[in-house]
Formats: C-alpha cells, structure tokens, sequence
C-alpha cells in the first residue's frame, strides 16, 4: 500500500538562492568530461574505505496478529482468538531467535553508541521486555530514546500500555483503518468501532503524548462520505500524527483473489 504520512503542522520553506560562485562552479563540474571505468576503478582502489557509521536505531518486526487481513500479503502468523499471546510457544520461540540475531550482531566501534530510537512494528506487543533487555546489553537504549510500538485495536487495555510506558516505550501508532464497522469487517480487520473508542481511550488516560493514528482509503464500499466521516472522527481524537495508506491489491490476497 502506499503511504501518506503527516503531521498536523503549517511549515513555509524559503526560496533558496544558489550563489554565483557556486553555480559557475557547479556548471565547470558538469562540464568535464566523465571518468571511465578504469579510471574510476583506480581512484576508488587509492581512497580508504568508506567509515562504517555505528546504529542509532532499531527496528524489531512482530508478525503476530489475531487473523490475517483481506488486503494483507506480509509473511505472518494468525494467532486466532488467543487470550495470551505471550505463551505462545510461536512467539516464544520467535523471540528467542530474535534476541540470538541481536547479540550476534558486529559492532562497528567501540564503545558504541546507544540507540537513539527503537520501532517495534506488527501490531500485537509481546514479550517486548526481553528484546528491550538484549537491545541495552548489545547496543545500549539512549534514556531518552524515542520508542515506538504499532497496536491494534483489542490488542491491549490500560494495564498493557502501562507496562509498555514503564519500559520506556513512549509513542503508539495505532492501527485504526477506518471507522465504519462495514469497512473494518469487509477487509478482515479482527477490531470493530467499540475497540477503536477504549483504545484511543486507553492512549489518552495513560497520558501518551505523541500517538499516531492509521488509516487506509480507498477500500471497497468506501463511499466518499465514509471516508469523510472517518477523516472527521480522526480529528476529534486529537492525535499528533495521522499516516494515510491508499489500498493497493496484492495477488495472492485475499482482495486479489475476488
């Protein structure tokens, strides 16, 4: 799908002028004729190698989900109604992997620096401890670290965002898609309207201050006043971060196949 992010924010961009110098510089450049290949093959042999810069972030991808949505081609594992994710012998076993990549990890420098953020995507937040604990030990966390954490609506209450705040996570993108129940249950969402409402709800009494709320348009049956009606709702809820994915059809999708 492709994406379209924004934030709620007026920003105007001056005109920005090239100097003289630099533009008879920049058009001398242009003008000289290109290396070949042997010459080009020369002169990168003589230079050092290139520094390899130490990460500053981290991405940790958690492909569990309640059920596989209509329009969904990523490689994931549908955990069905499971009331804990997290003895999930799947997950488990996922995880541990997981943290053995990490420390296996080579380190360009030494010391390293620590990780200036952390994004953990998928949806559904389990375990997150252990990967969080072998992220520090490798690389350090930054205390001040921005960290992210993608979650679905039904996927977690008050008490699990708590727990996730108190490990230092402290941004949610969460997965909305649309606010019609029609919509939501046509392209397989495992979430309806009543789980939107206490997920924002939960959100906002935790007291996160930056979240970020997900859409998608041009579903099937999505009239241009449900998509209106789902861009209003949107901005009731205040969030500090709105991301737009328009649908595309993947084959092998279930929407591919219809």
């Amino acid at each position: 799908m492709l994406k379209l992010s924004f934030t709620p924010l007026s920003t105007t961009f001056p005109t920005k002028i090239i100097p003289l110098r630099l533009l008879k510089s920049i058009i001398n450049t242009s003008s000289q004729a290109p290396q070949t290949v042997q010459q080009n093959d020369t002169t990168m042999s003589t230079n050092k190698p290139l520094h390899k810069l130490p990460p500053k972030s981290a991405y940790i991808h958690l492909p569990f989900c309640r059920k596989r949505c209509h329009y969904c081609d990523f490689p994931i594992i549908a955990l069905g109604s499971s009331s804990a994710p997290e003895e999930d012998p799947r997950i488990l076993n996922y995880i541990q992997t997981h943290c053995r990549e990490i420390k296996a990890a080579s380190l360009n420098s030494n010391p390293n620096p620590s990780l200036e953020m952390v994004f953990f995507g998928g949806g559904t937040p389990s375990l997150v401890s252990l990967v969080l604990e072998t992220l520090s030990f490798k690389f350090g966390v930054s205390l001040e670290a921005a960290m992210s954490m993608e979650m679905d609506p039904g996927m977690f209450d008050g008490g699990k965002l708590k727990e996730l705040m108190e490990l230092g996570v402290n941004r949610v993108s969460l997965g909305v898609q649309a606010f019609q129940d029609g919509l939501l249950k046509a392209c397989g969402r495992a979430h309806g309207v009543k789980e939107i409402y206490k997920a924002i709800d939960s959100v906002k009494a935790c007291g996160v201050e930056n979240w970020s709320l997900d859409l998608i348009s041009s579903l099937s049956h999505q009239t241009p006043e449900m998509w209106e009606g789902s861009l209003k709702l949107t901005i009731q809820a205040h969030p500090t971060h709105v991301s737009v994915y328009d649908l595309q059809v993947e084959k092998d999708t279930k929407f591919g196949v219809l």
